[in-house]
């Protein structure tokens, strides 16, 4: 599916204010309701928009600690990554895990009640994994900038 500037626009309105419907763009975009409707639903098909989704106040729910944990593996057998990566995925304490090229071999951002909990995490859940070798920790002291909004520049170039 090739972006057109209403395309681009519907986005760019989608990343700053997800809860926005077709009557709402539409005045930003300058299309009629309907065709912002239509537009909005191929952009899903389409896999343009993966979620819609809501961001909350870390502070309001309790959560006093986010950082980064990277990780070095003791090997990289493809089963075992694959069952520590399933893991991984069910700790709601992890909230992104990404595979790196040169070391680290993994990087988590986490999130928890504090320094306490943070340390349950690394030595009951991280550090007792077989798969682990290592774990060095950063803790987020302050957030400059924190979005999930992607730039749209690049739409449409190959």
């Amino acid at each position: 599916m090739l972006l057109d500037r209403f395309d681009l626009r519907i986005l760019a309105a989608l990343q700053d204010h997800g809860d926005m419907g077709p009557g709402d763009i539409s005045a930003l975009v300058n299309l009629s309701p309907s065709q912002c409707s239509r537009r909005m639903q191929q952009l899903r098909a389409s896999g343009h928009i993966r979620a819609v989704r809501a961001v909350l106040d870390a502070a309001q729910l309790g959560i006093g600690i986010s950082a980064y944990v990277m990780l070095t593996m003791t090997s990289h057998d493809p089963q075992r990554a694959a069952q520590f990566r399933a893991r991984l995925c069910e700790m709601a304490e992890v909230l992104e895990c990404q595979l790196l090229t040169g070391s680290p071999d993994m990087i988590l951002k986490v999130a928890t009640r504090d320094l306490a909990s943070l340390n349950d995490l690394l030595t009951r859940h991280l550090l007792a994994a077989p798969e682990v070798a290592t774990a060095r920790t950063s803790i987020i002291l302050q957030d400059v900038k924190s979005t999930s909004s992607l730039p749209l520049t690049f739409a449409g170039q190959s």
